[in-house]
């Protein structure tokens, strides 16, 4: 019996050894051997449903933690974990029962007051939300985790000046904090930072080119940062060209492309060569990069047909039938792309591996 019991101790060790360096598939075999010969194991279990979490499997993750519960309901861990499973689920209701009944067995330790906080923003309750989190960081400030749960509940409800400083508290206690790293990314692209962006992302993916977050936002930062605002570009610059016979106007139509080409080199520049390798790959096969590329194709000839025919026109006569149909051209083109992006995004909306 010794044996057996100092046999599953040793099985759960190595689960949490090989977990603890991210190789969660090979820590659930573990697991489940351990499992297999002591079903009750309760510990093994806590450690099943954070090889789940692991890979956010939150099903799989919320049956192992209320089989943990069940075989040991007086243990915190079990209801942490069940809490974390039900908020990854969207289930806010169900997660703050379960965070509330880990408060009530453990009160200091903070992972249970971040759990009731994220349950009750779910439900609505910023105000509880807030101030569970405020204990969470009062009962552990050295450690990052808490600042940067606090930083995402604030990034939730776009208060992102609060966001940004809770996600640098957290990089300055933990400098690799890949999490941290993309929400400040995430906030800097929202604010069309796009090269301090590309710095965040670029920094998360070298350290973990599998990251499927940093992935999807440097896709949004491809695709909608630097195709998106090439597409806009030189559609402002015909909508200027239009004005071009006026004096020194014609200056006016080449800023829109000139500030893209400024703000595209720096982005660029500041990603890494693995990044760029990937943004290029986006722009060549997703569909959401190609309607925009489409986009710039179908502007930069009314564009500058419009500059080139406005520079001959005389500013005191009407204009030209020439001038007439290369705008309603223009603006038929950014009809027709706004709507050929908003098909192309919704259809890559519904793909199954769509991030």
């Amino acid at each position: 019996m010794t044996q057996d019991v100092a046999a599953d101790d040793a099985g759960v060790a190595r689960a949490e050894a090989l977990l603890e360096v991210g190789r969660a598939d090979a820590a659930r075999r573990e697991i489940l051997a351990v499992l297999a010969a002591d079903p009750h194991h309760v510990e093994t279990l806590h450690v099943l449903a954070r090889t789940h979490q692991a890979e956010d499997d939150f099903p799989a993750m919320r049956d192992a933690a209320a089989r943990a519960v069940s075989v040991g309901p007086g243990q915190y861990e079990g209801h942490l974990l069940l809490a974390f499973a039900h908020v990854g689920m969207e289930e806010p209701a169900a997660a703050r029962a379960s965070a509330v009944e880990a408060v009530r067995l453990d009160p200091d330790d903070w992972r249970g007051h971040a759990a009731l906080a994220l349950a009750s923003l779910g439900l609505g309750q910023p105000r509880r939300a807030f101030r569970a989190i405020r204990r969470a960081v009062g009962l552990a400030p050295e450690s990052a985790e808490p600042h940067y749960i606090r930083a995402s509940m604030y990034q939730s409800i776009r208060w992102n000046t609060l966001a940004k400083r809770s996600y640098r508290r957290a990089l300055a206690l933990a400098p690799e904090h890949r999490a941290a790293l993309t929400g400040l990314g995430q906030i800097a692209a929202t604010r069309g930072r796009l090269a301090t962006a590309a710095g965040h992302v670029s920094a998360v993916l070298t350290a973990e080119p599998t990251n499927d977050v940093a992935r999807a936002e440097l896709d949004r930062l491809v695709v909608g940062g630097l195709a998106g605002w090439a597409m806009m570009s030189v559609w402002a610059a015909g909508f200027l060209g239009v004005f071009a016979m006026l004096p020194w106007m014609w200056l006016l139509v080449l800023l829109p492309p000139a500030l893209w080409l400024l703000w595209a080199t720096r982005t660029w520049r500041a990603l890494s060569p693995g990044a760029r390798t990937y943004a290029e790959h986006v722009l060549r096969t997703d569909p959401r990069a190609r309607v925009r590329v489409i986009g710039v194709a179908l502007f930069a000839p009314t564009t500058a047909g419009l500059a080139v025919t406005a520079l001959r026109q005389d500013p005191d006569e009407s204009w030209s039938g020439a001038m007439l149909a290369l705008m309603a051209a223009h603006f038929l083109a950014l009809m027709v792309s706004t709507v050929a992006i908003a098909v192309a995004d919704r259809r890559a909306a519904r793909r199954p591996d769509s991030h």
